[in-house]
């Protein structure tokens, strides 16, 4: 029998974003007024922006082609001045740590994740100065109703394909800001894909903002390594580059890496037997790994089945199970889900209860065709216990030293997930002994003055946002 989709589930009048709480504190960048990248329609089916690169626009200026503007080109001097100077130093750095996570964000976006309004404008000095050296590349979108293209809250950014942070800014970074920033993982502008690499931002966005989660993870923190290598303290059997488009982690630890996809294109059926082999290699207790692909195609396509790339995807996701015997809770069939983003997110800013729950369909049915998949919420019914061994919940507090992890979930001082200089150095702070002791009447060295507190680290060498 031919596998088919299920029925798409008809979504009642979903929920409007500004009548559910939201955990982002700055209600002007939350979801309800952010622009909606997916029923916004802001891409052509098949286009991409407009980009910009510090590179082409130094080589257009010297050949006279456009007008020279020093705010937008600053000489490598004055922009390695504001890079290291204290003002601008949490934006830029928030900045960095989006993109090297998230790879392509618009304005808005950033600025939702770092807590910085400043970034919402791409003259921002710490904006143009990264521009300038390029760690980051600027694109606009284009809209033939507006006229000419222009730059505001839509504005995209992504890291520049460049060795700029590696050869000028990691040697003035201090070791927490370095951590923070690039999650230890080498600095790299990685797939740039516009709508898709957005989409993927808001999903996150949205489930940090609505959703009882600990962590969100982006694509360069949800590579197969991470998940199931050495973020797990495994080997895998032979090196292995992919990436998920980016992870939510429950409050138990549990991962949930999802993958967006327009098309069921020739290699989506790869794509799947690659996840099938890891999930069945890992068992869930000891890796905490499942996986959802989310169906995203561009709404401006023509309704009807023929159009609706999630008869493709669940048939060839069901010729891949094929190979993966069994419905247990560690069988690939269990573990792998697919969901719609027309049935989470059913019309502009509006939320259904399939996202609230992460609702997904499983091949695990002993049936055929459509009786096969069964929905499961991710946030709900699906049991997870980790192995004695496995510290599932590590995570949610490393994350809490990144930059790219909303700023809202990162709260607070975290010094004590990676001790102190002196602790990593193995010493101890020298606490001189007074030489009249009998007649010392003064407080202990570092001790609180007035409503100063006890001594701190410098702020440099804290993660404390």
């Amino acid at each position: 029998m031919v596998a088919v989709a299920p029925e798409r589930r008809l979504v009642a009048d979903g929920i409007h974003a500004e009548m559910m709480p939201s955990a982002n504190p700055d209600d002007d960048l939350s979801m309800h007024n952010r622009a909606d990248p997916y029923w916004d329609e802001l891409w052509a089916p098949g286009s991409q922006a407009l980009w910009s690169t510090g590179h082409a626009v130094r080589a257009r200026q010297n050949r006279g082609q456009v007008r020279k503007r020093a705010r937008r080109l600053l000489d490598e001097a004055e922009a390695m001045r504001l890079l290291t100077a204290n003002r601008g130093r949490t934006d830029r750095h928030g900045t960095w740590g989006v993109l090297q996570s998230w790879r392509t964000v618009t304005a808005e976006q950033l600025a939702a994740l770092t807590g910085s309004r400043f970034v919402l404008d791409p003259d921002y000095s710490q904006i143009q100065a990264s521009f300038a050296l390029d760690l980051l590349d600027i694109g606009i979108l284009a809209n033939y109703a507006e006229g000419t293209p222009g730059m505001g809250r839509h504005t995209l950014y992504r890291p520049s394909s460049s060795d700029a942070f590696d050869r000028l800014i990691e040697p003035t970074l201090t070791g927490p800001e370095w951590l923070s920033v690039t999650a230890a993982q080498p600095w790299s502008a990685g797939g740039q894909y516009d709508r898709h690499n957005v989409l993927s931002t808001e999903l996150a966005l949205r489930a940090a903002e609505f959703l009882p989660i600990g962590a969100v993870l982006g694509e360069q923190l949800s590579s197969v390594d991470l998940l199931a290598g050495s973020g797990i303290g495994k080997k895998l059997p032979r090196p292995d580059n992919r990436r998920a488009d980016g992870t939510l982690v429950r409050d138990d630890g549990m991962r949930i890496a999802f993958e967006l996809t327009a098309t069921a294109s020739p290699s989506f059926e790869a794509k799947v037997r690659r996840w099938a082999e890891l999930i069945a290699a890992r068992p869930l207790e000891t890796s905490g790994l499942t996986v959802v692909f989310i169906a995203a195609p561009h709404p401006d396509r023509a309704r009807g089945r023929t159009s609706d790339p999630r008869h493709a995807i669940y048939k060839k996701m069901s010729q891949v199970l094929r190979e993966f015997p069994g419905r247990g809770k560690d069988s690939p069939a269990a573990r792998i889900g697919v969901a719609h983003w027309e049935e989470w997110f059913p019309d502009r800013h509006l939320m259904s209860e399939a996202f609230l729950n992460l609702r997904a369909d499983f091949a695990i049915n002993d049936a055929a065709g459509a009786d096969k998949w069964a929905p499961r919420d991710l946030l709900g019914d699906y049991g997870f216990e980790p192995w004695h061994t496995f510290d599932a919940t590590a995570i949610l507090e490393n994350s809490k030293l990144l930059a790219a992890t909303p700023h809202w979930m990162r709260n607070g001082d975290h010094t004590h997930l990676i001790g102190s200089p002196m602790d990593r150095a193995g010493v101890e702070v020298p606490h001189p002994a007074p030489a009249k002791p009998h007649l010392t009447k003064g407080r202990p060295l570092g001790a609180a003055v007035g409503n100063g507190g006890d001594a701190k680290l410098p702020l440099r060498l804290r993660v404390d946002w």
